[in-house]
């Protein structure tokens, strides 16, 4: 079996845009996880070829989906960050957010559950581990309860990322978007991530077992802000 193949043809080919939907594709999924996966991960401490680089912690994971799927929502957190170092390069990242309609064409919703916005990644997972890309490990503690989730990368996951963008370069979005996401997750926990995602009362307010709304309008509204402050 051919991940590549079969990324390629449910995708149609690497599409320019994700459709706006609660469901999704799953080879679709299990490579917008692997960027985050490859991207957000530090090196291993002895690597091997079953692993090469190590992403911990599953609620950390799940948080820095949530800002590749909802892009108002990163815009918001990129705007922190000009906010705090007045970086206009990093502006006019957030103004090609909008000027691309990605909070609508790029749009892959989330519903919010008791811990936040939440996705069954599972099936996710298994595809990329019976490819040989991504092995899952719990890290028990002395009582036997899971205490974190740890995901071991290959680099056999390396090397199909570069064939990925080689080969069908509009996949090159997810590896330039997974960069100006660790602009804001680089340093944080999934916890401090998921603290942030709180403070924004749409996603607060949300019933649990409803898909999370976009903030676009008012992030927008701080965008002018922000831009006229800079000029």
């Amino acid at each position: 079996m051919d991940l590549f193949g079969d990324v390629a043809r449910e995708t149609g080919v690497a599409p320019t845009t994700d459709p706006a939907s609660s469901g999704g594709f799953r080879y679709r999924d299990a490579l917008r996880l692997l960027f985050i996966l490859v991207v957000g991960s530090d090196d291993a401490a002895e690597p091997t070829e079953e692993c090469v680089k190590v992403f911990s912690a599953e609620k950390r994971l799940m948080a820095m989906d949530f800002l590749v799927r909802y892009p108002d929502y990163l815009a918001d957190a990129l705007l922190d960050v000009v906010e705090t170092e007045g970086d206009v390069e990093l502006l006019e990242k957030v103004v090609g957010i909008f000027d691309a309609d990605e909070p609508s064409v790029r749009l892959v919703r989330m519903v919010r559950w008791k811990r936040g916005a939440y996705e069954n990644i599972e099936d996710a997972l298994s595809l990329l581990s019976y490819y040989g890309l991504v092995r899952s490990m719990q890290l028990k503690g002395e009582d036997g309860k899971v205490r974190r989730y740890e995901y071991q990368i290959s680099s056999k996951a390396v090397a199909f990322l570069d064939k990925c963008v080689t080969d069908h370069p509009r996949l090159v979005w997810y590896r330039e978007r997974m960069m100006l996401v660790m602009r804001v997750a680089s340093n944080k926990s999934g916890s401090k991530l998921k603290d942030w995602q709180y403070e924004h009362p749409t996603y607060g307010q949300t019933l649990h077992g409803d898909l999370i709304p976009s903030i676009r309008g008012e992030v927008e509204k701080r965008l002018r802000r922000i831009s006229e402050k800079l000029k």
